[in-house]
C-alpha cells in the first residue's frame, strides 16, 4: 500500500492497537465484574474467543474454567497470537447446543456473543441447562448506544473511504453494493441481521432484559462505561457515565 492508500485507510486502527483497545475496555468491564463471580468456582465462558475473561477468572478468582467457541482463537483480545488459546481448555461448540452436562456449573459467563448467535431463546435455555440450581449467569451485550458509536465512528471515519472504492469500483458489477455501504452500515450482528437499522432497535436495553427475562431472573444490570470501537482511530476516551454505557451486563439467576 503506498502512501495515499495509507493515508485514506488511517482511520483503521493496527492489529497491535486493536488489540491494546480492546483490552483496556475488556479489563474495565472486569473491574465491574469480578466481585460478582464467587472464587474457586466451575466456571463455563460461552463464545470465549481466545480466552482472556477465563485467564482473568483463572489467575484472580482461582477458577475451573472451560471455554466454548464456535472459533476458537478467532476474535477478542488475544485474537492474533496462539498463546493464550493454547494455555486455556477451550472446545469448539456453539451456544445453541453446549457440550456439557446438566447443571455443570456454577458460573456460566458470555459477554458480547448473544447478539452474534442464529438463536438467542436457545442459546440461553441452554446455557439455563447447564448451570447449577444455585449458580449465576453473567451475561453482557452491546447497547443501542454502541450502536449510535458505531454510525457516527463510521460515517465520520470511514465515508470518505467508501467514496473511495465507489470510484474504484465504477466499471465493476459491484457497482450497487459499493453504493450501497457508502449510505447503509452492515449490522454487528452480521449475517444474522443485515443492516445497522437492526441494531438500534435490538440493541436497546429494554429489550436485552426483555429476552434474558424470558429464561431467567435477572438480580443486577451493570453498565461499566462508555467507550469507542477499537477498530477505528479512538475519536474519544473511555468515559463513566451514570446515563450511558457502550455494553450491558446483567447478574441472573435461574428461575425458581
Amino acid at each position: 500500500m503506498g502512501i495515499i492508500g495509507k493515508i485514506i485507510y488511517s482511520p483503521f486502527s493496527s492489529k497491535e492497537k486493536v488489540e491494546k483497545y480492546q483490552q483496556i475496555i475488556r479489563d474495565e468491564e472486569w473491574k465491574w465484574l469480578r466481585n460478582e463471580i464467587p472464587g474457586n468456582s466451575k466456571f463455563l465462558d460461552v463464545g470465549c474467543g481466545a480466552g482472556y475473561t477465563m485467564q482473568k477468572v483463572t489467575e484472580d478468582l482461582n477458577c475451573d474454567c472451560v471455554g466454548i467457541d464456535p472459533d476458537p482463537g478467532a476474535h477478542g483480545v488475544g485474537r492474533y497470537t496462539k498463546e493464550m488459546v493454547q494455555s486455556n481448555k477451550i472446545l469448539q461448540g456453539f451456544a445453541e447446543n453446549l457440550p456439557s452436562r446438566d447443571k455443570e456449573f456454577d458460573v456460566v459467563f458470555s459477554s458480547h456473543v448473544l447478539e452474534h448467535v442464529n438463536d438467542e431463546q436457545k442459546s440461553l435455555q441452554e446455557m439455563k441447562r447447564v448451570l447449577k440450581d444455585d449458580g449465576v449467569l453473567i451475561i453482557g451485550m452491546p447497547t443501542a448506544t454502541m450502536t449510535w458509536i458505531s454510525f457516527f465512528s463510521q460515517l465520520f471515519l470511514l465515508t470518505h473511504i467508501r467514496i473511495y472504492e465507489f470510484i474504484k469500483g465504477l466499471l465493476s458489477k459491484k457497482i450497487f453494493k459499493l453504493l450501497k455501504r457508502i449510505f447503509v452500515y452492515r449490522s454487528h450482528s452480521y449475517p444474522r441481521a443485515q443492516t445497522i437499522f437492526y441494531d438500534f432497535m435490538h440493541y436497546r436495553v429494554s429489550n436485552w432484559t426483555k429476552i434474558v427475562s424470558s429464561e431467567f431472573e435477572i438480580e443486577k444490570t451493570l453498565e461499566p462505561c462508555l467507550y469507542p470501537y477499537p477498530d477505528y482511530f479512538q475519536w474519544f476516551k473511555i468515559h463513566h457515565s451514570k446515563i450511558v454505557s457502550s455494553s450491558i451486563f446483567f447478574i441472573c439467576r435461574k428461575k425458581k
